[in-house]
């Protein structure tokens, strides 16, 4: 995989330059690899939206953990270059439109766990019960 082809090209790519000019253009190629990984991670929470389990949905497959790493911004020394300008911001529409998702569903869980935190007896360690039988 070479700079000239991206592991991943999402729908956000459709506009992008030609590879030979992305090739020879290395702060359009350094740009485009930035894209390509903030692509993955829209489309990572996109399908969590849609499959909250994932890979847990289906238990007769092992799922191993994944690491978690803190996205760091790319040390870039060059403004993004205007051909990859329509691109990016079809991918910050799209990392807002997901993050509202994201927000509304965290709102919903949060609804329902009150829902469920407000049943007596539910998530409350249950303590000794006596009976007295004799009286």
């Amino acid at each position: 995989m070479g700079l000239a082809e991206p592991a991943f090209r999402g729908e956000y790519a459709a506009d992008d330059p030609p590879a030979a000019e992305v090739a020879a253009n290395p702060a359009l190629a350094a740009w485009s690899l930035v894209l390509d990984v903030l692509e993955m991670a829209v489309v990572a929470a996109e399908k969590t939206l849609k499959d909250p389990l994932g890979p847990l949905s289906a238990p007769e497959q092992p799922v191993a953990a994944l690491p978690v790493e803190r996205w760091s911004p790319p040390a870039l020394s060059t403004p993004l270059p205007p051909e990859a300008r329509r691109r990016a911001m079809a991918l910050s529409a799209a990392q807002e439109r997901v993050a509202r998702r994201l927000e509304a569903v965290k709102r919903d869980v949060g609804r329902q766990l009150q829902a469920v935190s407000s049943v007596p007896g539910v998530g409350d360690p249950s303590g000794a019960i006596y009976l007295d039988v004799n009286g």
